[in-house]
């Protein structure tokens, strides 16, 4: 701990104490995201806390998946359970994994059986950047924006023809390999991306039944496709299509060197038309399909398992209005329909199959400035098939302070509605669902505050959400079912923290720190929510010189407990990573990095292994 706060104390006193002449830091006034309010903004004007990890970051930081990316964000928290490939768990500021809303390409990608998101087979050399807002959002988004939501925004064409082709080995025997075509013709864009990855992977479990310590590997190939074409008088349509095959294998409970595999497929396709009615009158229409399929297989026999897929189709319909200069009036429709086909029989109350729901809900928001004072009010109305109606607002509040200062109030609602296995989980031995679950529900508030000066710039917030109506899987013993467990709402949480985050640059060297801390307890008995560490600390240094590029990251967490009463815990831990570039020739690149140099052995998740000191070496050549 006293390295933590001794770290942070350094990073900040040295961006205090630069001098006039110091090089000034990228300007971020350029940069323009979407996600906190559904319109662009520059990262100056948004009132939410937002991170953008851009193609340079996904290029410096040289990720082997989407995790390693997350890492360097603050607030979130990440627990492994295994190496590439396999099931994490995230933490937006201390909420649950199903709290934080995935989108990708402005389409929701997530399972209706356990409300979770697959992100974790998503190349990362085929995003283009991702945004990360941290915050209550349910009242443009709806449900599952609890603790933020996380957009990934896929490649697309819009400069010089260009044909990239990339291969890397590493260690645990890694291979993969990307080619990628992308460019702009007149008025017509287009974008290709394929890749595939293979590795031996590590052993996963730290204590396997008859000493069953083989590696258990992952397979991945990936194909993203963007087209799109804008008329002369404005319209713009748009054309996505993302899709990935992953096998995973995992270690078998009863047989020594015996695999079962998880075959999964994710999916998302995407039509979108853009078109200005009026000089001040936006209006967007979007439909797609996204698919999250998971095929478990007996590794013994071959046999079937399980096998899960939600199929949601989407359709969405946006409307911007400028009323007056800078005065912003959004408002539409989002329908979304899930579709669960699966090996298990989901009934309702009435014996009837639960496999399809429909959510429409309508929104509205307005936002503008006056004098020094930004502004966002928002409300929003969706009603399921399965869980009725539910309401969510937001306000946010931003004064600036001078030239260089600003601070900004928030507070917004937001709701999880339940998943199917919390509903429909078929009566067993071992576990039932619940169709008497309400959604849960949250209340935040934050308040931040932002400096931004010439040669540096820093952001800080405080924050609390409380959250209601928790459901928790427990044990209910019956006579006919003694080890049964079933879901009921009987916690709340009250999750409390601060962050943040400086930028620089110094001698040529780019410097990024940031500290998070956060509070999840829950409220019924006072115990912090287990996998999820207090405290976390990052810090990035890198600097580009004529034909070659260096990097440092160090990533540090506090320990995380394992159980409710907080009775065990898995020690905190730090790691260094190093990473290299350098320009060949003019059209080949290589890159090296190594993760974890000091070989630290730590585990984020109880009874699972995580990597030792590993590296990554990477060819990239344009043709």
């Amino acid at each position: 701990m006293k390295f933590f706060i001794h770290s942070f104390i350094f990073c900040f006193s040295l961006s205090l104490s630069l001098s006039a002449d110091t090089k000034t830091i990228k300007e971020s006034i350029t940069e323009v995201v979407v996600t906190a309010t559904r319109t662009p903004q520059t990262i100056n004007q948004v009132l939410a806390s937002t991170t953008v990890i851009s193609t340079e970051d996904i290029e410096r930081y040289q990720p082997t998946d989407l995790l390693d990316l997350f890492h360097h964000v603050p607030g979130i928290d990440i627990a492994r359970n295994g190496g590439t490939g396999t099931t994490p768990a995230l933490f937006i500021r201390g909420s649950n994994t199903s709290h934080a809303l995935f989108l990708v390409d402005g389409q929701r990608i997530n399972s209706a059986s356990l409300g979770s998101t697959s992100y974790q087979f998503i190349d990362p050399s085929q995003i283009e950047r991702i945004e990360i807002v941290r915050g209550a959002k349910s009242s443009i988004y709806g449900s599952d924006a609890v603790g933020g939501v996380i957009q990934i925004f896929t490649k697309k064409g819009d400069f010089k023809p260009s044909t990239i082709v990339s291969t890397e080995v590493g260690s645990n025997v890694l291979k993969r390999t990307a080619v990628a075509t992308r460019g702009a013709y007149n008025q017509l864009r287009y974008s290709i991306d394929l890749s595939y990855l293979e590795t031996d992977g590590i052993d996963v479990l730290k204590d396997d039944s008859q000493q069953n310590r083989d590696s258990d590997g992952y397979k991945n190939f990936s194909i993203n496709t963007n087209f799109g074409y804008t008329f002369d008088n404005g319209v713009d349509v748009g054309l996505s299509f993302l899709e990935s095959h992953s096998r995973i294998y995992l270690d078998g409970s009863s047989y020594p060197d015996r695999d079962s595999f998880s075959d999964s497929i994710i999916q998302n396709i995407g039509f979108s038309v853009s078109a200005p009615l009026r000089d001040w009158w936006l209006s967007k229409i979007s439909m797609g399909r996204s698919m999250d399929d998971i095929d478990d297989t007996n590794g013994i026999d071959g046999s079937h398992i399980s096998d899960f897929r939600t199929t949601k189709d989407q359709y969405s319909w946006q409307n911007d209005i400028e009323i007056f200069n800078e005065q912003i009036i959004t408002f539409g429709v989002d329908l979304y329909d899930d579709e669960l086909v699966a090996s298990t029989d989901y009934t309702d109350t009435q014996g009837v199959p639960a496999r399809d729901r429909m959510n429409r809900a309508y929104f509205i928001q307005y936002q503008g400035n006056f004098s020094i004072f930004d502004y966002v009010l928002g409300y929003r109305e969706d009603d399921n098939e399965e869980n009725g109606k539910q309401n969510t607002s937001n306000i946010s509040l931003g004064a600036q302070l001078g030239k260089s200062h600003r601070v900004i109030f928030s507070w917004g609602e937001a709701f999880k509605a339940p998943t199917y296995n919390d509903l429909y989980w078929p009566i067993g031995e071992y576990g039932a669902g619940n169709p008497d679950l309400l959604p849960e529900d949250s209340e935040n508030f934050e308040l931040g505050f932002r400096g931004d000066y010439t040669v540096w710039k820093w952001e800080a917030s405080i924050y609390q959400n409380r959250i209601d109506n928790l459901i928790e899987w427990a044990p209910n013993p019956t006579e006919a079912y003694p080890y049964q467990w079933i879901p009921s709402n009987v916690d709340s949480a009250k999750i409390k923290g601060g962050e943040f985050k400086a930028d620089t640059s110094l001698a040529g060297w780019d410097i990024t720190t940031s500290f998070s801390y956060t509070d999840p307890r829950n409220q019924t008995t006072d115990k912090l929510l287990q996998k999820r560490a207090q405290k976390k600390f990052t810090f990035d240094i890198d600097r580009s010189f004529s034909r070659w590029d260096a990097g440092t990251s160090f990533n540090a967490t506090s320990k995380r407990y394992t159980n409710t009463t907080n009775t065990g815990s898995l020690g905190g831990y730090g790691l260094l990573d190093f990473r290299f570039s350098y320009q060949l020739a003019e059209k080949v690149k290589m890159q090296l990095k190594a993760n974890n140099v000091f070989d630290k052995h730590y585990t984020t998740s109880e009874n699972y292994h995580t990597d030792a000191s590993n590296w990554l070496l990477k060819l990239t050549y344009a043709l």
